[in-house]
């Protein structure tokens, strides 16, 4: 068995606490305590586990969440309804919220997750995330800060949907958390997901919106530095802010109920910080020792927040030394015997196995017939008009479809693509959004896995590439991450390749599409005539949770030849389009007609 320091310090540390004298012993106001103990304690023996399936070539995963295990409060303070979007030091949050739940196992669940297991619940072997459908907890990847974006897209879907009279997977008064760590705090992504919520709120429009910042100090090795998150976010006009001392369990509690309870009440929202402390290092293989004195990390035993719950019970009298230590082993032992059994377990055994989600089926292929601009009679359609057309179309029919970005509403974007969409839709369905792509493609992914169609506009392909991990590393790899529980049904429209004379540049002119041509369970479709547009308009929406896209050309003559598309066969994963064949094509010459 693997042990680590701070595994000794804990045993030492409770053999050495005493029964409190005799008499009237003060009420613990915690009334779920042994509880969030019992997840605290699952939490810190999952990462042992983890360590030593490593040792034994059985597991792949050594992140732990030792030192954070304070987040079950916060689980405890919210509602297993509420989604949740979750950072990699989760444990104890996920162990807690399953509590909650019926019918789960959430220790195997993790245990399953680390030894890529083809039984775990969510990715199916496929990575180590926290995730899971019943729980709703959507998995996210570990790319920094990045499930920040489509966290501000779920919070506004929960109002929005029933504004549109749609069906939502989250209940009315819920509200969205997300976390993420202090290093993360500074990431631009975090920045404008932050200024996104609260230009929201700052309209009028709900956000009901938790973040949660779980502050340990430390960036792997960068420190952060002390006060700083108190200072970049602890008055931010329009965002509540709590705090507490994440290693104490019932402040923990306390704090996490309230600023729960307010966003839950005042649908706007608000910024959590706790100050954790990081233990073990930053993952299995982080010799911590090369970067931090000796002296620095053995300082750190005593803010062990495991041993923290472990001294504020047995002071409360709601256990003894003996009994705190009896739980620890006995949890130890639990976790070791399905560490042992989950080894054994079958995983994924082939690449096609691996990539099962993102790949087509006949089961959830559709055929899809879209009427070309010749079979409707009337002089032949320039590009931008015939996506106008699909548009409207695609809003007269589809209640769940939202048309959004910089400037596609009053003004009808920057090519007239989206003119008089509003005026037919109206503004909750075609809205313009503030000026960051990362916000409009998280606005989609959110909006989409909440139950809705989004539509949104990128001005122009260079405009793209500041955002695009929003789509390799946030929309594209959900359904891979949740073996297709999850989905991110979207077309994002872009303008690309030409632009109108008397202006251009690098930002308005710009063929580069390398960066979007490799994604696995994404399609890029790109063609010049006007039919392929509406056929690529509206491949999303006939499927329950597709995931499409369409690049569309900035400048070309009006199509001289009418056409009529051939049925389209697609698919809910990779959605490669058969039939008439969308292909990329070199750009033409400028047109003299603006479209």
């Amino acid at each position: 068995m693997t042990t680590d320091p701070i595994d000794a310090h804990f045993t030492a540390s409770v053999s050495a606490l005493t029964t409190p004298d005799s008499g009237p012993l003060r009420p613990l106001e915690l009334p779920n305590a042994l509880q969030l103990f019992d997840a605290q304690l699952g939490s810190r023996h999952l990462d042992l586990a983890a360590r030593w399936l490593r040792s034994q070539g059985k597991g792949f995963y050594t992140i732990g969440s030792s030192g954070h295990e304070g987040n079950a409060a916060v689980a405890a303070a919210l509602r297993p309804t509420d989604p949740a979007l979750l950072h990699y030091r989760s444990g104890g949050f996920y162990l807690a919220r399953a509590a909650q739940v019926a019918g789960t196992d959430p220790l195997r669940d993790v245990l399953l997750g680390l030894v890529a297991a083809t039984a775990e619940p969510i990715s199916g072997g496929r990575h180590k995330v926290f995730g899971r459908h019943d729980l709703n907890i959507i998995p996210q990847t570990s790319t920094i800060a990045s499930h920040l974006p489509r966290s501000v897209g779920v919070a506004f879907s929960i109002a929005r949907t029933r504004k549109l009279g749609v069906p939502c997977c989250w209940p009315a008064d819920a509200v969205t958390v997300c976390s993420f760590g202090d290093a993360s705090a500074n990431h631009s992504t975090t920045v404008g997901a932050v200024n996104a919520a609260l230009h929201a709120t700052y309209q009028g429009l709900p956000m009901p919106l938790l973040f949660v910042c779980e502050d340990n100090g430390l960036g792997i090795s960068t420190p952060t530095p002390r006060g700083w998150i108190a200072h970049a976010y602890g008055n931010r006009e329009g965002l509540k802010y709590f705090a507490a001392d994440g290693c104490d369990l019932v402040d923990v509690a306390e704090t996490a109920r309230a600023a729960a309870d307010w966003v839950r009440r005042e649908r706007k929202p608000a910024f959590l910080h706790l100050r954790t402390v990081r233990l073990m290092g930053h993952a299995g293989s982080d010799y911590e020792q090369a970067y931090r004195p000796a002296a620095d990390i053995v300082a750190d035993y005593d803010r062990d927040p495991v041993l923290a719950t472990a001294r504020t019970l047995v002071a409360q009298g709601v256990l003894s030394p003996q009994q705190a230590l009896q739980r620890y082993e006995d949890k130890r032992a639990e976790v070791m015997d399905l560490a042992r059994e989950v080894g054994e377990r079958p995983q994924l055994d082939s690449a096609g196995a691996v990539m099962q989600p993102l790949r087509e089926t006949l089961d959830d292929a559709r055929t899809v017939s879209v009427i070309g601009p010749g079979e409707r009679g009337g002089p032949p359609l320039t590009l931008a008009l015939a996506i106008n057309r699909a548009l409207h179309e695609i809003l007269q029919v589809h209640p769940e479809a939202m048309v959004f970005g910089e400037d596609v509403a009053r003004k009808g974007g920057v090519y007239g693509v989206t003119r008089g969409l509003q005026a037919a839709a109206g503004p909750a369905r075609v809205f313009d959004t503030l000026l960051d792509e990362q916000t409009i493609l998280g606005l989609a992914l959110g909006s989409g896995v909440s139950g809705l169609v989004p539509i949104p506009e990128i001005q122009y392909l260079a405009y793209l590439h500041n955002a695009a991990d929003q789509i390799r590393g946030e929309g594209a790899t959900l359904q891979f991450f949740s073996n297709r529980q999850y989905r991110n049904p979207m077309v994002v429209r872009i303008a690309g390749y030409g632009y109108q004379k008397g202006f251009g540049g690098h930002f308005h002119n710009d063929n580069s599409i390398a960066a979007i041509r490799d994604i696995p369970g994404w399609s890029s479709p790109h063609r010049p005539g006007p039919t392929t547009p509406q056929r690529c308009c509206t491949l999303a929406l006939p499927q329950p949770k597709p995931l499409a896209r369409c690049v569309s050309i900035s400048s070309r003559s009006p199509c001289t030849t009418p056409r009529t598309s051939m049925p389209t066969v697609i698919s809910n994963g990779s959605r490669r389009i058969r039939g008439s064949r969308c292909r990329s094509v070199r750009r033409a010459p400028m047109a003299t007609e603006r479209i």
